[in-house]
């Protein structure tokens, strides 16, 4: 009724437009996919000439397109909307409670999501609260029972057992489709052919244990947050320990960087008074720090600020694993950190980055133009951070000068579409192929599947190429959680893949997250072709180049920003590797 009122308008003034063609209703963080999920209308009305800027474009007819014109095209659709949606008030408002009385009667198979009440607390609270910003509800049950569901982790389904301390969101409420958007194992999809991403799950982007169950339980009390106390520190011990496990503890640490505190962090894990620390464990010791005023008070005050739990010690003699002035304990160097901006970088990456250290981490950036790189003097730099982008600066010279920049102690991180610059380069392992054998046999099925595709009808040009895509999928991935790129990451990895980039596992180098065996997505589409393309395939590595590193992400972790158990790779990237 709204677009055939839009249309009216249109024909009125011989305005051309098109209906039913590119965009989706899938992916549930667009301006029309969250309000449908919610009960209400979500269309898109959109018009080319904006990504071009200035006042005027010239369309493919040749004519003008003004900003003039744009405006006016759009003023048009949103008086229609308001027009033919006044005319049908009523039906609206009928139509909106029918939606929330379905939802709360009539939901999904899947009646109840539980979360595992021994996740990470951090990732526990900051899901809550992006839950409490949906009015989602949700809580704890009135006690432990036995289940059956689906498990996540495992991607199995199996016998559960549900405690009084997990967390609970049935889904009779009235946000039920847009709780099951979020948390649904397998989101279907009835049109591979689609705009953007296929897979978002939250379990997956917040990597935390839990179940899909078939079975309704009941919140029965109000989530309570896990809440410090560091009410009986010790005044003045050898050595502050804090856990490293989330995105709030890589905060912490960019924050006592900030102070000129001097940290170290362990490679190993260690046990000390009977309490268990995870590599990556950061130690501040009243050794090295001599010269800070106020030591004691300055490292409670911003533990308790960032809501840290402080471990304390007498001793740097462990129970068990590597001594505090171990060479496996090493002193973190805060990075001076540049990132490339400007032209041939792809903007939203950048953007991402920016925003990463800006408003999560408060760790300052220098902010390099790909138009005056190569007159910058890269040893005033600990890490170089290159984003996706399709870069034409990267020559042979200039490669070599970063390749020397390297060796002699800086690290490079390298993101997605960027790699295209460095893969198959000299001085540099990555390689999109093992073997020149495997180069030759890719090659000659390549040749061989163009052979079968040469009497392809027209019609079927996009869908002929949907073997070969990749919608943006998660994947599992294989990590070695003893390198320092994977600290905090216990429970380990699932990647969001966003681009069909495949490279061979590196030599002489550390494969740290890697798609072992068969790849095939545990939620979203990816094409058949592109999987076999995946299988065995790099997902992030780490090469050492004499005394420097260089990064591998194969995928871009800070995807739009909300891939949380991405951010702490990344961090790790930033704070951990080379150190």
């Amino acid at each position: 009724m709204i677009g055939r009122n839009n249309a009216k308008y249109f024909d009125e003034q011989g305005w051309l437009y098109f209906t039913k063609e590119v965009f989706d209703l899938y992916y549930p963080s667009y301006g029309d996919t969250y309000p449908t999920y919610s009960g209400a209308i979500g269309m898109t009305f959109e018009q080319g000439g904006g990504g071009f800027g200035g006042l005027s474009i010239t369309t493919r007819e040749g004519d003008p397109l003004t900003l003039k014109d744009r405006l006016t095209h759009h003023y048009t659709t949103g008086l229609s909307t308001i027009e033919i949606t006044s005319q049908n008030a009523a039906k609206v408002v009928d139509e909106f409670e029918k939606y929330a009385k379905e939802n709360t009667n009539n939901p999904s198979p899947y009646k109840t999501y539980v979360i595992k009440g021994d996740n990470n607390a951090d990732k526990i609270n900051q899901l809550t609260k992006w839950l409490d910003s949906h009015l989602i509800k949700y809580g704890h049950p009135s006690a432990g029972k036995t289940s059956r569901g689906f498990d996540y982790q495992s991607q199995t389904t199996t016998s559960v057992n549900v405690s009084a301390e997990d967390i609970v969101i049935n889904v009779y409420q009235p946000k039920s489709r847009f709780i099951t958007t979020l948390f649904e194992p397998q989101s279907k999809l009835p049109d591979s052919a689609t705009y953007d991403i296929t897979a978002w799950n939250l379990m997956y982007n917040y990597n935390l244990k839990g179940y899909a169950l078939n079975e309704r339980i009941n919140p029965a009390k109000a989530y309570q947050p896990k809440t410090v106390d560091n009410a009986s520190v010790a005044a003045k011990p050898y050595a502050y320990i804090f856990k490293y496990e989330s995105l709030r503890d890589v905060e912490f640490l960019a924050a006592l960087l900030n102070k000129k505190v001097k940290v170290r962090s362990s490679e190993k894990a260690f046990t000390l008074a009977g309490q268990a620390f995870e590599p990556g464990t950061l130690i501040v010791t009243r050794r090295n720090n001599e010269s800070m005023a106020d030591f004691d008070s300055a490292i409670k005050a911003l533990a308790t600020e960032k809501g840290r739990k402080i471990y304390t010690t007498t001793t740097g003699f462990v129970d068990k694993g590597k001594d505090f002035g171990s060479g496996s304990v090493p002193f973190l160097k805060a990075p001076n950190v540049a990132v490339l901006f400007g032209d041939q970088t792809a903007s939203l990456n950048a953007g991402e980055i920016w925003s990463f250290f800006e408003q999560e981490l408060h760790y300052p950036i220098t902010q390099i133009g790909t138009d005056y790189f190569k007159s910058v003097e890269l040893s005033k730099y600990d890490v170089l951070i290159v984003p996706e982008g399709r870069y034409r600066m990267f020559d042979e010279s200039t490669l070599s000068d970063i390749s020397t920049w390297v060796s002699g102690g800086g690290r490079l991180i390298v993101i997605a579409g960027a790699l295209n610059s460095f893969a198959d380069k000299k001085g540099f392992g990555l390689k999109t192929y093992a073997s020149d054998e495997d180069k030759k046999d890719a090659e000659k099925k390549e040749k061989e599947l163009k052979e079968k595709e040469v009497l392809a009808q027209y019609e079927d040009a996009q869908r002929n190429q949907l073997p070969d895509a990749i919608s943006g999928a998660i994947y599992k991935v294989t990590l070695d959680k003893s390198h320092p790129l994977a600290f905090g990451l216990k429970e380990g990895y699932y990647t969001l893949k966003t681009n069909e980039l495949h490279y061979a596992y590196m030599q002489d180098a550390w494969n740290v997250g890697v798609i072992k065996g068969a790849a095939k997505p545990v939620q979203g589409f990816a094409g058949y072709r592109i999987n076999k393309k995946m299988s065995n395939t790099l997902v992030f590595g780490v090469e050492q180049k004499g005394r420097g590193n260089v990064v591998y992400m194969i995928d871009n972790p800070l995807f739009r920003t909300f891939w949380e158990s991405g951010k702490m790779m990344f961090s790790n990237a930033v704070f951990m590797v080379g150190q």
